[in-house]
């Protein structure tokens, strides 16, 4: 289940609640899944596995029977006995690094970001595999995913932004988000910060949003997302996000960061910072409370102060890469805040871009 969250300064924690929810799987589960695939082809016509290695790095196993050299689609292993057991492993060139294995149809260890071990022992005399197996040429297909290690220049303070973390300060934007598909959803948000809030027992500022979506998925919902600003840091805690949603559906989430999730801006181009937290969401939706727990590994890297252009006009932008790793595998983003301005111009995630139509500050447009 996804709810549209809408964060402080109109971070989006949608993809985030996605992320925890409706991708979530047992790794251990997927490991059997991988398994039963590759135990599909111990029938008599056999099945292959097709590698391929774009630019950036290539393939090798452990036994070093099997290895495909960067940009290349090589020849496909054929699996034809219940003996094949390889381990293979995503080694990045000079100047990148291994982001994940790539998520597609047959795809194997799609999102896996550790050493892919494939494998078909264990299976003879299991009819319900045997009979799956039948099926002759299947192909399925293994491809690791490498990003060009982040190099720039700037300083990120740059893009901090004192008025967005201010009492009373009021923010109203506009943004069109497109999924991989090509669905498009415009959406519009008007924000307040308060004072005197507290959240889990901890003292904050609470941003309090309103927003409403069209297009594709329309939608309207409000939030509450509370949050510690360290100014002299330049750095902000996030506590968590309380969320109510009006439109397709009524629904009442909650997300608790713990013990928090914490936001640079003190990283010069290049430098990068990890934290480790949980995310608990609770959900309430049709008279069902739903839990879910996640423990995430985030890696943040500030690339550094580029030009971007979105609909609501050119700016210099401090971007930032983030990798988050936990029970449903790795998800990528990136992220361009304007530099002065501090506002969220454009991001990417999973093959979803979203744009800045318009916005303003205390009534002054950026």
């Amino acid at each position: 289940m996804c709810a549209v969250i809408r964060g402080r300064n109109g971070q989006d924690y949608t993809v985030t609640l996605c992320y925890l929810t409706t991708r979530a799987f047992d790794p251990a589960m997927y490991k059997f899944i991988g398994i039963a695939i590759l135990a599909s082809c111990s029938a008599l016509a056999g099945c292959k596995v097709q590698l391929s290695s774009p630019t950036g790095g290539s393939i090798a196993t452990v036994s070093g029977n099997y290895s495909c050299a960067a940009n290349a689609n090589c020849p496909p292993i054929d699996v034809n006995d219940i003996f094949f057991d390889e381990t293979f492993i995503a080694k990045p060139a000079a100047g990148y690094e291994f982001t994940g294995w790539k998520k597609r149809q047959r795809g194997l260890c799609g999102g896996s970001t550790k050493n892919c071990r494939l494998f078909t022992s264990g299976f003879a005399g299991n009819d319900d595999l045997l009979g799956f197996l039948a099926r002759p040429n299947e192909v399925f297909y293994l491809e690791p995913v490498f990003a060009r290690i982040a190099s720039g220049s700037g300083d990120a303070r740059r893009c901090y932004n004192t008025t967005l973390v201010t009492v009373n300060t009021t923010v109203v934007a506009s943004y069109r988000s497109t999924d991989a598909g090509g669905a498009v959803v415009p959406f519009e948000y008007d924000q307040v910060i308060t004072g005197g809030a507290s959240f889990e027992g901890k003292s904050a500022l609470k941003a309090t949003t309103n927003t409403r979506a069209i297009g594709a998925a329309p939608s309207t919902s409000r939030s509450e997302a509370y949050f510690q600003p360290q100014t002299s840091q330049f750095r902000v805690l996030e506590y968590g996000v309380e969320v109510e949603s009006f439109t397709p559906e009524a629904s009442e989430s909650r997300v608790v960061f713990a013990p928090q999730q914490l936001e640079r801006y003190d990283l010069s181009a290049g430098q990068s910072f990890e934290q480790r937290y949980t995310v608990n969401l609770r959900t309430r939706v049709r008279g069902f409370t739903l839990d879910d727990s996640n423990t995430v590994d985030r890696r943040t890297t500030f690339v550094g102060i580029e030009s971007v252009s979105v609909p609501a006009g050119q700016f210099q932008a401090c971007r930032f890469q983030t990798r988050e790793t936990g029970s449903a595998g790795t998800a990528l983003s990136e992220e361009w805040f304007g530099v002065g301005n501090g506002m969220l111009l454009k991001s990417t995630a999973d093959g979803d871009t979203t744009v800045l139509l318009g916005a303003s500050i205390n009534g002054a447009s950026i």
